[in-house]
């Protein structure tokens, strides 16, 4: 998404999962983890802490998994203890279905087993993200650093604009104990008032 004059490069539409091109490390691609995850048989989970990018890398992640014939249901969990089965549309799910849950550790155990249950019975795959380990195969784990945040930030900048400098990315980073989802939101108002 291009970045309008006077605009805010931290406002919400520029950093939501999907906005930026995601940071994978060295040696990894979507195209090697979405292999990955075949070669587990479509079952996996991203684990990681609040902020560390779960979301963004699951969007990144979409067209991997498309060019390797997947249909993707995908759903997030957020503040409520089930799943939309209705919008989840679970008895069309096949062997080409890949169902993402987003928040996976938020379901309650029998939503879970259900869910693991219905994919079975289905032939699907299961992706799920979670800030602990889950009973799926890791697929991958998200690990913030204040390198990544300087690197997402200087993306997000205006070329040759200094309102936000390395220290106040730091100082934003240590505030919000590496959520980098947080941190980016904090420096939405820090650029505002430098405008």
């Amino acid at each position: 998404m291009s970045l309008m004059e006077g605009s805010n490069p931290f406002a919400t539409r520029f950093i939501k999962p999907g906005a930026l091109d995601y940071v994978f490390p060295s040696g990894i691609t979507a195209g090697s983890l979405a292999a990955d995850l075949q070669s587990q048989h479509w079952r996996g989970s991203i684990i990681g802490p609040h902020g560390s990018g779960k979301s963004s890398l699951l969007a990144a992640l979409h067209p991997a998994f498309e060019q390797l014939g997947r249909k993707i249901v995908q759903q997030q969990v957020q503040g409520r203890r089930g799943l939309d089965w209705s919008a989840l549309a679970w008895r069309n799910w096949n062997d080409h279905t890949l169902v993402i849950i987003d928040g996976y550790e938020q379901l309650s155990l029998w939503q879970c087993l259900l869910l693991r249950a219905r994919c079975r019975q289905r032939g699907a795959g299961l992706l799920v993200t979670a800030h602990q380990p889950v009973r799926l195969p890791l697929l991958f784990t998200t690990k913030p650093k204040l390198e990544l945040a300087l690197d997402i930030v200087q993306r997000l900048l205006p070329e040759s604009d200094d309102r936000i400098t390395p220290s106040d990315v730091a100082e934003a980073y240590v505030q919000h104990q590496g959520n980098l989802r947080e941190m980016l939101l904090s420096l939405f108002d820090v650029f505002r008032a430098r405008a």
